[in-house]
């Protein structure tokens, strides 16, 4: 092999080997900082645009439970819940002439109270939107009514018709959305987290946000300096004394197995997902007030709160056509004419 090709060989494996060492599922790696602008500006972007046309899936699935004790940590009072669903949303032209969309959700809910189950239920609902109509159809849904004590609709498929759906709810999809604060205000705080993996691939950023007690903590004391709370010429052994009791204190209350953030920006520059996924546990002293405390005759110590689950939500197509599926049977639903204002 001559001087050229071994030359070139080498540049060749040296880029192999950085575009390798750069990727994470099949990504090339973006800096931390420049990910939290792009996530920031996708955040503004979804609120200050009139968005009329998108696909939207929501899956979540958390279990939680709240347990209560005494000063020798025997377990005065439980309660388990778990819950899971998936909703899926779909609208085209939703505020314009031809508006059309389709909400279909179902769910599950077992909550169960010192081995005693209170609640075990699936239901599910289905919601849509055609030619000035709505259609709702609630026959999965009888079940929870009649739990939560309201009346059982003798027809659970009705229809009545709206109009103009923007006009309808009283939202202008033209004007943007006012935020109580500037997306680029935020960019200093998500550059505080340490663990951040971005990665970009097909024009999709993927940005994976891992938090930890450490995090919370320097967030909450850079809120604390941008608020005033702590003085500005404050020295860095003032300020580290201020870190370890915000840890102490947090640690105390707050037990982080898990806490992850990842969200999408599309090719489109709009947002693609948010995934939120969680194992924590909260424990409450028994000089702090809470639901659970107020029913509780017994002497309690302190409560312990345990969250384990996620919440993934899939968007896609923003302003881009949305193929709808209605049913074929909606001329079937019972029209019912909305109530009249009094006079």
């Amino acid at each position: 092999m001559n001087k050229f090709n071994k030359l070139l060989f080498s540049a060749l494996s040296l880029l192999a080997l950085t575009v390798m060492t750069s990727c994470e599922g099949g990504g090339i790696s973006i800096e931390a900082a420049v990910a939290n602008q792009r996530v920031m500006d996708a955040m503004e972007q979804m609120t200050t645009t009139a968005i009329e046309s998108f696909e939207i899936d929501v899956e979540a699935d958390v279990g939680y439970t709240a347990k209560a004790y005494d000063v020798d940590d025997v377990v005065l009072y439980e309660r388990n819940l778990e819950a899971a669903g998936e909703v899926h949303i779909k609208a085209n032209d939703i505020f314009g002439e031809d508006a059309v969309g389709s909400v279909v959700a179902n769910a599950s809910v077992l909550a169960v109270e010192n081995e005693e189950t209170l609640l075990d239920v699936d239901a599910g609902a289905a919601l849509y939107f055609s030619e000035g109509w709505v259609y709702a159809d609630i026959t999965d849904a009888t079940e929870v009514i009649e739990l939560m004590g309201g009346e059982v609709p003798e027809v659970t498929t009705i229809k009545t018709f709206v109009g103009d759906l923007g006009e309808y709810i009283g939202y202008d999809p033209e004007e943007p959305i006012q935020m109580p604060f500037s997306f680029d205000d935020m960019v200093p705080y998500a550059n505080l987290l340490s663990d951040v993996k971005a990665t970009e691939s097909n024009g999709e950023l993927t940005v994976i946000y891992t938090v930890t007690l450490d995090d919370i903590v320097n967030i909450m004391l850079k809120v604390l300096q941008d608020e005033g709370e702590i003085p500005t010429d404050a020295t860095s052994e003032e300020l580290e004394a201020f870190r370890t009791q915000l840890r102490e204190m947090i640690s105390s209350v707050i037990n982080i197995t898990t806490a992850k953030l990842t969200i999408g920006v599309g090719a489109d520059g709009f947002l693609s997902k948010l995934y939120v996924d969680v194992d924590i546990a909260v424990t409450i002293a028994s000089e702090e007030e809470s639901v659970m405390m107020a029913f509780q005759e017994d002497p309690i110590d302190h409560e312990l709160h345990e969250l384990d689950g996620f919440l993934h939500i899939d968007i896609g197509n923003m302003n881009q056509t949305v193929d709808v599926v209605l049913p074929d049977n909606l001329d079937s639903y019972t029209d019912i004419a909305p109530e009249e204002e009094p006079v």
